[in-house]
């Protein structure tokens, strides 16, 4: 009796632990840790004053923890009009430009739904966030999620935070080394049924090899007599 009360704890417990988190996230792509990674803006659409930079922190310190070692944040210039200070979106785009004249590969961009302490008598931590991965070479989005997670009462909302973000990261794909040029790897696959891209794209794209005969195998000049 005892035992079958203890079991349906357990399976109670891990039933609302479950429902405490929700994660939603694309296909992964392969992402390479020795390429430049520009840390961009994270959007606030909570009601916490500056939970962006706080999300944004926390990516940081769980990307070097992953192994990324290049990766650096985009800082607004003390300049910039008023329209970039009232338009996130603007901001963005200002980042992003940056990256790309700076020579970076990846922009890690996110969006910040929830970061607060719920209304109640448990006063629960909530926080409902999502990453984006983009390609700057090309612009495709190599992979994006989405993450949120309530608390119990007594736990912390950094805490909580940190391990939401932390999840998330965890999902990433990362390899090491550098990945390979845009313009190689669409023309290696554009190939007629060549799909190996340590493959070269196909024969006739090398160069042809000079070959010369062995002496003993040159065709012999034979001279006809006519009387």
């Amino acid at each position: 009796m005892r035992q079958n009360i203890f079991i349906a704890v357990i399976l109670t417990s891990a039933a609302l632990i479950s429902a405490c988190e929700t994660m939603t996230s694309s296909r992964r792509a392969s992402l390479f840790t020795s390429e430049k990674w520009a840390l961009l803006p994270i959007e606030n659409f909570s009601s916490t004053p500056l939970a962006g930079d706080s999300a944004k922190a926390l990516v940081e310190t769980h990307l070097r923890a992953r192994g990324i070692t290049h990766i650096d944040e985009y800082k607004a210039s003390e300049e910039q009009s008023l329209l970039a200070i009232l338009d996130s979106g603007v901001q963005l785009e200002n980042a992003r430009k940056w990256a790309i004249e700076n020579g970076y590969r990846y922009a890690v961009t996110g969006k910040v739904q929830e970061w607060r302490y719920k209304n109640g008598v448990d006063n629960e931590p909530a926080v409902g966030m999502s990453l984006k991965f983009t390609d700057l070479a090309t612009g495709n989005v190599l992979w994006q999620a989405s993450a949120s997670r309530t608390g119990w009462g007594y736990s912390n909302l950094t805490a909580v935070a940190s391990k939401t973000v932390g999840d998330l990261v965890a999902e990433l794909r990362l390899r090491r080394g550098n990945a390979a040029p845009p313009a190689l790897r669409s023309s290696t696959l554009a190939q007629d049924g060549n799909t190996n891209r340590n493959e070269p794209a196909s024969a006739a794209a090398l160069p042809a090899k000079k070959t010369s005969l062995p002496k003993y195998r040159q065709p012999l000049e034979i001279d006809r007599y006519e009387p």
